[in-house]
């Protein structure tokens, strides 16, 4: 049960820290690639929800782990996907075409 709350955190880890490990490039010029930005972020989303859903409903061993461990994981991981639910839905809204005439 140890190792299995390990490799989730390790998972979620990687989920959380991979936008942060990209090269800062305008991915943001087109319609199609802000719709796939969207997508991924809901994908992302679901599978912190998920992971959260694993790690607050396993039961660790109570002599190597502290119980709120998990649970403070699992709290991470569905704020994770909360933002990653707002950022889908700020990236599908339709771009202002005449925003900088003024």
């Amino acid at each position: 049960m140890l190792y299995m709350n390990l490799a989730i955190a390790l998972v979620a880890g990687l989920m959380l820290f991979e936008p942060f490990t990209r090269a800062p490039i305008s991915r943001f010029t087109t319609h199609r690639m802000r719709r796939v930005l969207a997508k991924r972020s809901y994908y992302q989303a679901g599978a912190a929800f998920f992971a959260a859903l694993l790690v607050a409903t396993s039961q660790p061993s109570p002599e190597r782990i502290h119980p709120l461990v998990p649970l403070g994981v699992g709290v991470l991981l569905l704020v994770a996907s909360v933002y990653w639910l707002v950022r889908g839905k700020l990236l599908l809204r339709q771009r202002r075409v005449f925003n900088q005439l003024h």
